[in-house]
C-alpha cells in the first residue's frame, strides 16, 4: 500500500502569504503585488508534488529573502511616513556660506593674496580678542578711568593678571586647543559660540568711548560743534554717576583741612549734615601715565575710609591704591599756612 503526504491546505497557505504580505506593509501595493501576487498559487502547485517539502517556514525570512531578491531595504520597525523636505540645518548653513567665501575669494588673485596676509595675522586677533574681553569688563565695572592699553578694573594686579589669563585662553582657542575651537570639524554648537563671541566683541569695541581722530574730518566746525556737545553731555552724564567728593565736574582726590589760626589739620574726619562722610570715589586721580597720582584710604578693622583727610597717596600707572602698595606718602599741604579767621560772633 502507498503511503500518501499530507498536503498544506489552502487556509494554511492563504495564512502564510497574509503574514508575507504584513512584513512587506511599509512598500507601495503595486510593489507588493509584484513580489506576492502569484505567491500562493506557486505555493499551491510546489507542495501539490509529493515529494516536495511540507513546511511553509518562517514568513519573517521568506518576506526578507523576497527583499534581497528584488535589491528592497529591510523592513522598518514602524510605517514609513512620508518624507518631508527639512529645511537646511545650522551647520549646513555654516559649510555654505564659508564655501561660498572661498569661491568668492579664490576668484581673484588679489583676494586669495590678501586672505592669506589675513590668515597670517590670526594671532594678532586672538590676542586682540582677548583685550577686548577684559576691557569691556573694565568699562562695565566702572568708568573712573580712561581706556588705557592695560585694563586695571580698579587694581593694578588684577587688570594685567585677568588680561594674561584672557590672552592664553583665546590662543588656545584659537590653536583648536580648547573648546569652543574653529573650524569645520567642531561641533556646531562649538562653532556658534565661536561665531557669536567674535562677533559681539568686535560690537562691543565699536562701542569703547575712544577719541578715533578723523571723525567728521570732512567739516571742521562740524566736528567743533560735536565734540561741544559730547564734552558736555559726557561731563554731565559724570557728574550724575560718579561718587565721590567734585568741583567743577572734577573729582576731588584729597582734602586739606586748616584751624582758625591757618595751621595745616592731620586725621580731620569730615561727615555732611546727615552724618554721611564726605569721602573721595576709590579710583580717582589726578594726572596720567608715569605722573598719575591715586589717593590712599585709611583702613580702620579692615574697612577703607576716605573720608580722613589729608589722605596718603601713591603714584600709580593704573589702578587704586590697595594695601599692599608700595610707595605711598603724606602730601604736602598746598599752603604752608592759610589766612587765619575769626571765630565766634563778628561784628560786620
Amino acid at each position: 500500500m502507498t503511503t500518501r503526504v499530507p498536503h498544506r491546505t489552502t487556509p494554511d497557505i492563504t495564512s502564510f502569504v497574509a503574514q508575507v504580505r504584513a512584513r512587506l506593509s511599509d512598500l507601495s501595493e503595486e510593489e507588493r503585488e509584484e513580489l506576492v501576487g502569484g505567491l500562493e498559487a506557486d505555493l499551491v502547485d510546489h507542495l501539490a508534488d509529493p515529494t516536495s517539502r511540507t513546511d511553509l517556514g518562517d514568513p519573517a525570512a521568506y518576506a526578507a529573502e523576497l527583499r534581497l531578491a528584488a535589491g528592497l531595504p529591510e523592513h522598518a520597525s514602524r510605517r514609513v511616513r512620508p518624507r518631508v523636505p527639512r529645511p537646511p540645518t545650522i551647520e549646513r548653513l555654516l559649510d555654505e556660506s564659508r564655501d561660498r567665501f572661498d569661491r568668492v575669494v579664490g576668484a581673484r588673485a588679489w583676494a586669495r593674496a590678501t586672505w592669506d596676509v589675513v590668515r597670517e595675522l590670526s594671532p594678532a586677533w586672538w590676542v586682540a580678542r582677548a583685550w577686548i574681553a577684559v576691557t569691556l569688563a573694565d568699562v562695565l565695572a566702572g568708568s573712573h578711568e580712561p581706556l588705557t592699553v592695560v585694563p586695571s578694573l580698579g587694581h593694578p594686579v588684577v587688570g594685567p593678571g585677568l588680561l594674561a589669563v584672557a590672552v592664553a585662553l583665546s590662543v588656545l582657542v584659537g590653536l583648536d586647543r580648547l573648546w569652543p575651537g574653529s573650524g569645520r570639524r567642531r561641533h556646531v554648537s562649538g562653532r556658534l559660540v565661536t561665531l557669536t563671541t567674535n562677533v559681539g566683541l568686535v560690537v562691543a569695541m565699536l562701542s569703547f568711548n575712544v577719541p578715533w581722530p578723523g571723525y567728521l574730518a570732512g567739516n571742521r566746525a562740524e566736528a567743533q560743534a560735536f565734540d561741544g556737545y559730547r564734552a558736555g553731555f559726557n561731563a554731565g552724564a559724570r557728574s550724575e554717576q560718579r561718587p565721590g567728593l567734585q568741583l567743577d565736574d572734577e573729582p576731588v582726590t584729597n582734602v586739606f583741612a586748616y584751624d582758625a589760626e591757618g595751621l595745616p589739620l592731620e586725621g580731620v574726619q569730615l561727615f555732611d549734615q546727615d552724618g554721611d562722610p564726605l569721602a573721595v570715589a576709590p579710583g580717582a586721580s589726578r594726572g596720567q601715565g608715569p605722573e598719575r597720582w591715586v589717593p590712599c584710604p585709611v583702613y580702620d578693622a579692615g574697612n577703607e575710609l576716605f573720608n580722613v583727610f589729608p589722605l596718603d597717596q601713591a603714584q600709580l600707572r593704573s589702578g587704586r591704591c590697595a594695601p599692599e602698595t608700595a610707595g605711598r606718602s603724606a602730601p604736602l599741604p598746598p599752603l604752608v599756612q592759610a589766612r587765619p579767621v575769626p571765630v565766634g560772633p563778628t561784628v560786620p
